[in-house]
């Protein structure tokens, strides 16, 4: 989560403040170097941010390093370095380093704010994310605390409660628990306070989308993935970070429905909206998993087929014949049959959507 809290913003003292905190053995051009350097990789950081230059993690590494020896170990600072440092982790995926640091900021916050103090928020719904999946009551406690904190401050932060929440809700979905339904609250709450454009608002209607879709509760999903279709329409330059999941939920919801005409036309919206590359293998964008053959189950036996055919205009499959295949016969019909269920984003030519040859592998394995 992206906090707007104004206390969480990282603010640093001027160089001459930095003199008071640093060994008094230091000359004065060693202390005025170090500063130089730490604001220098500081800014590098934030630009890198900025820009979204893939320097991220370095830099938030070295301003962190630098940060320790001009502010020391437990320092609310170095503690904020810490945390910024951490969530590169994430976005690379590190969750064990990310952990380590969050871990340490989070004392330094307690001791600085209180164990209830708002700063905590963003602090425990990194932790929930730097946790693994099979320690997911761990991870479930974090996010638990996040929400109980906001909560209280609700009255007087009421923005970033719904911002919590709806963060909290989405990972609650990933769960399936039942605790997801928070996002409908965030949902509200954004929806009456805010504009239909509001980030807010068409990330709160899209996981709504896929809390109703989870729930298999098809129309309902329609319904609210559908609210930020006029807002991705109207959108000049990029397009929108979530139009294409958007597009590709709704297909699953309608194909679910029994409604594929209306699933098609999001198949050709998401073929739209991608940039083509004639060696590119093209993507299913909702897929059925072929039955396994109950004798080959019972013997135990594997296999794979790889088929060849031809996208339509309109998504779909046609012309599919085996290309090769190990395992059998029936490993080649159910492949087939299951083949034929699956929807794809048409390929597009000067603006049209046109057919196109591809392949795929389906793989048959006894688990």
């Amino acid at each position: 989560m992206t906090s707007n809290f104004p206390n969480k913003l990282l603010t640093f003292i001027l160089a001459t403040a930095f003199l008071l905190t640093l060994s008094l053995t230091a000359s004065a051009a060693d202390l005025k170097a170090l500063n130089s350097k730490f604001i220098a990789s500081y800014e590098s950081y934030q630009e890198a941010v900025k820009t979204n230059s893939g320097e991220q993690l370095s830099y938030a590494l070295k301003a962190y390093q630098l940060g320790k020896q001009v502010y020391g170990e437990d320092d609310i600072n170095t503690a904020n370095l810490a945390f910024n440092l951490a969530e590169q982790h994430l976005n690379n995926n590190d969750k064990k380093q990310a952990k380590a640091l969050l871990l340490t900021a989070l004392k330094i916050f307690e001791k600085t704010y209180g164990n209830e103090a708002i700063e905590l928020v963003d602090i425990y719904l990194a932790l929930g994310k730097s946790t693994p999946y099979k320690n997911k009551n761990k991870a479930v406690g974090y996010y638990y605390q996040a929400l109980d904190i906001a909560d209280e401050h609700k009255e007087k932060h009421p923005f970033y409660n719904a911002q919590t929440q709806l963060d909290v809700g989405a990972q609650m979905l990933r769960f399936g628990l039942k605790k997801s339904r928070i996002i409908l609250s965030a949902q509200t709450f954004f929806t009456k306070n805010l504009v239909k454009d509001d980030n807010r608002v068409v990330r709160a209607n899209f996981y709504a989308g896929k809390y109703y879709l989870a729930k298999k509760r098809y129309k309902s999903a329609i319904d609210n993935f559908e609210l930020n279709l006029p807002v991705f329409d109207a959108l000049e330059g990029p397009t929108h970070p979530l139009a294409l999941n958007t597009h590709a939920f709704l297909i699953n919801a309608h194909e679910s429905r029994g409604n594929s005409e209306e699933a098609t036309k999001h198949c050709i919206a998401i073929g739209s909206m991608s940039p083509w590359d004639d060696n590119q293998e093209q993507r299913p964008l909702l897929r059925t998993a072929p039955e396994y053959p109950i004798s080959s189950a019972r013997l135990g036996k594997t296999g794979w087929v790889k088929i060849g055919f031809t996208v339509s205009k309109s998504g779909r499959v046609k012309n599919a014949k085996v290309i090769e295949s190990e395992g059998g016969k029936n490993f080649e019909k159910s492949a087939l049959a299951a083949l034929e269920k699956w929807r794809y984003a048409p390929k597009f030519e000067n603006g049209q959507p046109i057919e196109a040859y591809t392949t795929t592998q389906l793989d048959f394995k006894v688990e």
